[in-house]
């Protein structure tokens, strides 16, 4: 084991714990701004992670797309919105309990997969740029689903511009 195996696993799991605890602090407060910060931390310690994976182009993406401009539209809404929103107390106590069935939900699916999936393991990190590969990948064999996908998201943005539109 070399010296650069035991910094690659150091890092991994001190950005993974970090990723956790900004996962769990904005699960946990109250605050919408301090939840949307957090959810920065987590989102960057996940690009970092896919840094340490060499997926160079999904932690350009992942830093790009959600902690760039997902974080700041999210920062617009919460400042746009009233501090205080009206809800029934039984919602509040029914949306909890329908929130901690979907989580349990989902922990079960995600720990099957993981117990269950057969996984490759790479004696070395990947020394390549991933880039090429998914520009191929996307611009090739994945060609249709992505100009549905740049169709769809233009649909959304015209929408969105005629629904914002004064009348």
């Amino acid at each position: 084991m070399s010296s650069f195996d035991v910094f690659y696993g150091l890092a991994f799991y001190l950005f993974a714990i970090l990723t956790l605890v900004g996962a769990f602090g904005m699960v946990l407060t109250r605050n919408m701004v301090r939840s949307a910060l957090l959810l920065v931390l987590a989102l960057g310690g996940v690009a970092t992670i896919y840094l340490l994976l060499s997926a160079d182009f999904l932690a350009i993406v992942q830093l790009l797309v959600y902690v760039g401009a997902i974080m700041v539209l999210m920062l617009f809404a919460i400042m746009l919105t009233p501090n205080q929103v009206d809800l029934p107390a039984l919602a509040e106590r029914g949306q909890r309990l329908l929130a901690l069935v979907v989580a349990i939900g989902f922990f079960i699916i995600a720990t099957a997969t993981v117990v269950t999936t057969s996984w490759k393991w790479s004696s070395e990190p990947l020394n390549t740029t991933t880039t090429l590969q998914i520009g191929q990948q996307l611009l090739g064999n994945f060609v249709l689903p992505f100009e549905i996908a740049s169709v769809l998201l233009t649909a959304a943005m015209i929408g969105a511009i005629i629904i914002a539109q004064e009348e």
